[in-house]
């Protein structure tokens, strides 16, 4: 059963809504469950036979396939060609992850846009066959629920609270909407035009294939739940169907992920011929069957996807197990910590097992068993907050939550030897510091900012903990006094202990983030921004543009999203890395809008690295410019390794051959099994010089930010020695970013690298490749020049002992390169040196390592 997926940012009156109706749904849960205990629920599941299980199973399976065919036709109307294999694994991550997350930032659309751009498809074809999905459920579910209208209209009115002729009314109407939709297929041929939306028509047999897939889903979806009813549901499965696709429909309109807690409502209210604690039993196994399971096999299925993809031939079994652990994306992540604090504040507003706790009697101490459950009720909440710096990837946010998770094992162990529940966060420990390195974002854990959806299931989480201590203790007396009682066995004034302070402490931090001054956004990009800007810099002619994608900066689209900048706040500055990227016309305004920022938040606007052909706009900007030094562009056309002028050259490449250097230009797609060996050379050079990585204008080894580039490699004895990722700008410039190389490397395999890298872009058809910049290069040494020319000169010639000045330009100088100049925009006086202060700290890791250097 597809859901509705859209990549459009979710309204706050929406996450609003959907917390009412939650809470609405609780209550009426509450309500209609008021003679039922807690243990009577969990008998009935339990008393669910095996044969009814696989059943529930069979048709799970057989509504996941339907699924499928959902994106397969969608993938056949964007135009494209993929193999059905891959597009059913793709479709069923999807699905699994999107049914049971439900949120826009956090569903089966981001997994599909994942995997479908590894397989090259656009962003426009993606969103076609994300578009293709949405208006397949519907049909599906509007002729379903249309004909249920129709045949089951005095229960439906009932059910609705209107008038039976109003139900068939309804369902005439959505009947009408899908005979629209087939006879417009089937007389218009040519695309729909909205002013300058276009929108492409399927065929009319694309349309009744829709049709017949999306209601196979749905009937499959409703077998599910009908197999596991109890024996004493006396009603037929026309009549069920009917019910089931209502219930759904209140389910996804009430913007609850999953629609749980609503879907279960209303099936409570309209099957009144089943007795509810048995129907809600049925419900659960349900939940478990349809939902939890795919999702966690949707889980195995990613990481083993993107295990294959990051195979290697020589990796060893331990290296695999890791690779498997770290591909899990931090998305899933964040996801898996944040059901771990649900399970903590869930156990403790439910019962502990009075066995365990007879158990525990003779080991731990009244006062640790009752501390235990308030801390593990506080981690909880803890962990709530924390995952959403762990789905940014952000370092502290790592840090934090490890220490989190180890603290909630001891917790359950000591609370109730859960035993399960410690089990669960120890598996979640593990993926976490096995995926280490993708959580290297260096932004303030504080000023993140939480997104409406994340906001709302964070609420969610808290009224069923409160809705879970009302309905497990209902048959005990409230009593003032319950919240002083202390006992081994007094569990109810325990779990009223640990809500309560779960409470507080989520009130608590809501306030101090409402009413703390405001803080400049400092908050690591978004996957559809780094998506996008990936898009903007193919068609931009710099290279530099490409350090947008380390993700370690903000990123600030137009309106239009056609243009952006990079930046990064340091010090008293927000400093810009190069020129704006996009169209000029684009551009301009945008620059604009970056200054009435700085403006608002009291910083001073700097741009680094910029080039001559912009230099008037920032002067419109009344910003100050510096020459900061030339870059080197060698230009291919003319570029041999004939001629008396590249004798260096020439020597060089062939004496690093005859070593056995071997060169290999790796495609992006490819290099991901190549991670580990590229890992090892780069820490092996990182080693060898006793240096950090450096940052903001250089990039840094980070395995995803590798992975969107081709790499040249050089191999000797057929182990990797030196590699270079390359650098594309638009179809004209190349460039590299990092080039390294270990011990085993022959000598002169930089040169040899830079020449192959070279002769491989001359056959593409480029017309430059950029060496990067020489700093302090080309400043004038006349008598009447800036003070800056002449501070630079002579922190040029004074300064080699700290930096290559003189050697960086010299060694650039034997590729015979074009220089072209790059500056500094920044306000005037002492902002401009406060600005070059805080440009050196962003690029050397701070003012510390400055200094140290």
């Amino acid at each position: 059963m597809a859901h509705p997926v859209t990549a459009r940012k979710v309204p706050a009156w929406t996450t609003l809504l959907g917390v009412v109706l939650f809470g609405v749904a609780l209550f009426a849960l509450h309500h209609l469950l008021g003679q039922y205990r807690w243990r009577d629920v969990l008998a009935h599941v339990h008393a669910i036979s095996t044969v009814k299980i696989w059943r529930a199973t069979l048709f799970t399976v057989a509504g996941y396939s339907c699924l499928t065919l959902y994106d397969a036709l969608a993938v056949r109307f964007a135009g494209a060609r993929i193999p059905y294999h891959r597009i059913a694994l793709i479709s069923f991550m999807g699905y699994a992850i999107g049914h049971n997350v439900g949120f826009n930032t956090l569903s089966g659309g981001a997994v599909r846009f994942r995997a479908y751009t590894a397989l090259g498809l656009g962003a426009k074809q993606i969103a076609t066959i994300i578009g293709f999905g949405t208006v397949t459920f519907l049909l599906g579910a509007g002729l379903l629920l249309g004909l249920s209208l129709l045949t089951q209209a005095g229960m439906s009115g009932s059910a609705l609270h209107v008038h039976a002729s109003l139900a068939v009314f309804a369902g005439v109407l959505l009947i009408a909407a899908v005979a629209a939709y087939l006879w417009l297929v089937s007389t218009r041929h040519e695309p729909l035009r909205i002013g300058r939306i276009e929108i492409p028509v399927p065929s009319s047999r694309v349309a009744f294939a829709q049709v017949a897939v999306a209601c196979t889903d749905l009937l499959c979806a409703a077998a599910v739940l009908y197999v596991l009813l109890p024996p004493q549901a006396a009603v037929s499965f026309g009549a069920f169907a009917g019910v089931y696709l209502i219930a759904i429909a209140a389910g996804v309109i009430s913007n609850v992920p999953g629609g749980i807690g609503v879907f279960e409502a209303v099936l409570l209210l309209l099957l009144q011929s089943v007795p509810k604690d048995r129907l809600l039993g049925a419900l659960v196994a349900y939940r478990a069957i349809y939902y939890f399971a795919p999702f966690a096999v949707a889980l195995v299925l990613l990481g083993a996807h993107e295990l294959w993809a990051h195979r290697g031939s020589a990796v060893r079994v331990v290296q695999l197990g890791r690779t498997f652990l770290s591909a899990v994306t931090p998305q899933l992540i964040a996801i898996a910590v944040f059901v771990a604090g649900a399970v903590l504040l869930f156990s403790g507003a439910t019962p502990g097992l009075g066995n365990r706790l007879d158990l525990l009697r003779d080991f731990v101490p009244l006062p640790i068993l009752e501390l235990s459950h308030l801390l593990g009720s506080a981690v909880g909440v803890g962990l709530l907050v924390i995952a959403h710096g762990l789905y940014r990837r952000l370092d502290a946010a790592w840090v934090l939550t490890v220490w989190l998770l180890c603290a909630g094992i001891l917790l359950s162990l000591l609370k109730g030897f859960d035993y399960e529940e410690a089990t669960i966060l120890a598996v979640v420990v593990v993926i976490l510091i096995s995926a280490r390195g993708r959580f290297r974002r260096r932004v303030s854990l504080v000023e993140q900012h939480y997104s409406g959806p994340w906001i709302f299931a964070f609420l969610l989480v808290l009224i069923t903990v409160a809705w879970l201590v009302i309905f497990a203790y209902r048959h005990l007396p409230y009593d003032n006094e319950l919240w002083w009682e202390f006992a081994f066995q007094a569990s109810a004034p325990r779990s009223l202990r640990a809500s309560l302070l779960a409470a507080v402490i989520a009130a608590a931090y809501g306030l101090w983030r409402l009413l703390r001054p405001t803080q400049p956004p400092a908050t690591a990009p978004r996957e559809a921004d780094l998506v996008r800007a990936a898009e903007l810099i193919a068609e931009a002619d710099d290279t530099t543009a490409n350090l947008a994608l380390l993700g370690d900066k903000n990123l600030l689209f137009n309106a239009e999203r056609t243009a952006f900048i990079m930046y990064q706040p340091s010090g008293h500055s927000w400093v810009v890395m190069g020129d704006p990227v996009g169209s000029a016309e684009a551009c301009e305004p945008l620059a604009w809008k970056f200054l009435e920022d700085c403006d608002v938040m009291a910083v001073s606007p700097v741009f680094y690295q910029v080039k001559p052909q912009n230099l008037a706009l920032y002067v419109d900007l009344g910003l100050n410019l510096s020459k900061l030094g030339e870059e080197a562009r060698v230009p291919l056309e003319a570029f041999s390794l004939e001629g008396p002028a590249r004798a260096d050259l020439r020597q060089a490449h062939r004496r690093a051959g005859r070593d056995g250097a071997q060169f290999e230009l790796v495609a992006r797609t490819d290099v991901g099994a190549l991670l580990p060996q590229l890992r090892a050379v780069s820490d092996a050079w990182l080693a060898e010089k006793n240096a950090a990585e450096k940052r903001f204008s250089l990039g840094f080894f980070d395995e995803r930010y590798l992975m969107n580039f081709d790499c040249g490699v050089v191999r000797s004895g057929g182990a990797i020695v030196a590699f270079a990722n390359l650098w594309r700008g638009g179809a004209r410039e190349l460039s590299v970013d990092l080039m390294r190389y270990n011990g085993d490397a022959p000598k002169g395999v930089i040169d040899y690298l830079l020449i192959e890298c070279m002769l491989w872009g001359k056959s593409q058809g480029y017309q430059w490749f950029n060496l990067g910049m020489a700093p302090l290069s080309g400043l004038e040494e006349h008598v009447l020049a800036p003070a800056w020319h002449k501070i630079g000169r002579m922190v040029q010639r004074y300064g080699e002992m700290f930096y290559p000045f003189e050697g960086l330009r010299k060694y650039k100088e034997k590729f015979l390169p074009v220089w072209r100049p790059r500056y500094l925009a920044a306000p005037d006086g002492l902002a401009m040196a406060g600005a070059l202060l805080d440009v050196t700290s962003l690029i050397s890791g701070g003012v510390g390592k400055v200094l140290r250097k």
